[in-house]
């Protein structure tokens, strides 16, 4: 009956939310698996679903305070199985992300990215200036992974790092003139930046601008992906039988592309329904704002939906062909056992927070603007 009495505490309109877009992802990559001629990504797929669900539900039992006080300790581990990727991780199409377990592979730079999240909460509200030491010991919380991440190399993950933060530090009360400052900074450096930049990185940055330059190489995802979407019409051409997917003119098509499988398959409708189910999903994340009442549960709710808006919006408009190519995942949808569970765990702690204030009037917390 306890057992019960928990899952009623649950926010089941969110985990409804989560569900149906997963099911998009189960019907997408089925589609993709088929057209690879390899069913074995779909039926990890559906494994790594339910793991996600298990866990989900494991760390929803705990409380977030708990968790929380934990979060350096799980920093650390993560940032060690990170820099274990250099030395021994596993390398595909010429990227080193993946630690082998035998029976599975995991990606740390996703888990790194709930972990700064976690460590973000837990420190910021201790930092009452930007002078305050605590302030170096995030920088270089942030750094070390980015630097790590970025040797992989994997400059979409290292930059996703940092968009919580920015995110955080916003709610936190940091006041506007130093974003700004910090824009300005980031437009000054961007010719150095650009000359630090791979060759490869470089021309799939161009190939936003005009994909037909480099038709068979940087721009030919974009140009693929384009057409799968568009050649979908209004209700798509069925499951399994878009040309572009199952006659592999889609690289990718079960990860990073998965948007452009539901659109070619599913057509406007199913592309559409599935946006809007994202929409819906975000939303509610955003309505935990009013009824949390410590600045770490805000910054923890706060960092989770920048992180999940940031993946949703840059994946789409990558498939779209509006964003450079990049490895980041589609939430929920892309093939991946370790962004699944890493998201999953997210999910599993707003959940933590929802239950303990479930029924409690929302209070107004007077944040400190830093001078």
């Amino acid at each position: 009956m306890r057992s019960l009495g928990e899952l009623k505490s649950l926010d089941w309109i969110l985990l409804g939310l989560l569900l149906s877009i997963q099911i998009f992802g189960v019907v997408g990559v089925y589609s993709a698996s088929l057209g690879e001629g390899n069913l074995l990504f779909f039926k990890k797929h559906l494994l790594y679903v339910f793991l996600g669900w298990i866990v989900l539900l494991l760390v929803s039992r705990e409380r977030f305070r708990n968790v929380l006080d934990m979060s350096l300790y799980i920093y650390l581990f993560v940032l060690f199985l990170l820099v274990l990727v250099l030395v021994t991780g596993k390398e595909v199409y010429g990227a080193k992300r993946w630690l082998s377990l035998g029976f599975i592979n995991i990606q740390p730079s996703e888990f790194m990215k709930l972990s700064l999240i976690l460590l973000s909460a837990y420190l910021l509200p201790y930092i009452k200036s930007l002078r305050d030491r605590k302030v170096l010991l995030l920088v270089l919380a942030f750094s070390i992974p980015a630097i790590v991440t970025l040797k992989q190399p994997d400059l979409g993950t290292a930059a996703t790092y940092f968009v919580p933060l920015g995110v955080m530090l916003m709610v936190r009360g940091v006041r506007l003139r130093y974003f700004l400052f910090a824009l300005l900074l980031a437009v000054l450096s961007s010719p150095a930046a650009w000359s630090l930049l791979k060759d490869y990185q470089k021309k799939r940055i161009l190939a936003v601008i005009d994909p037909h330059s480099d038709y068979l190489g940087s721009g030919y995802q974009l140009i693929q992906s384009v057409i799968a979407i568009g050649s979908g019409g209004i209700t798509g051409k069925g499951v399994a039988k878009g040309t572009q997917s199952q006659l592999f003119f889609l690289p990718e098509a079960h990860t990073d592309f998965i948007f452009s499988v539901i659109g070619e398959e599913l057509g406007f409708v199913g592309a559409l329904t599935l946006t809007c189910l994202i929409f819906l999903f975000l939303f509610r994340i955003l309505s935990y704002l009013r009824f949390v009442l410590t600045a770490s549960e805000t910054l923890f709710v706060s960092g989770v939906f920048s992180l999940f808006l940031f993946q949703y919006s840059v994946n789409i408009l990558m498939t779209l062909g509006l964003f450079p190519v990049v490895g980041i995942p589609l939430p929920f949808v892309s093939f991946g056992g370790s962004s699944m569970i890493t998201f999953s765990i997210m999910v599993g702690l707003l959940m933590s927070i929802y239950r303990e204030y479930k029924g409690m009037v929302p209070l107004l917390v007077k944040e400190v603007n830093y001078e």
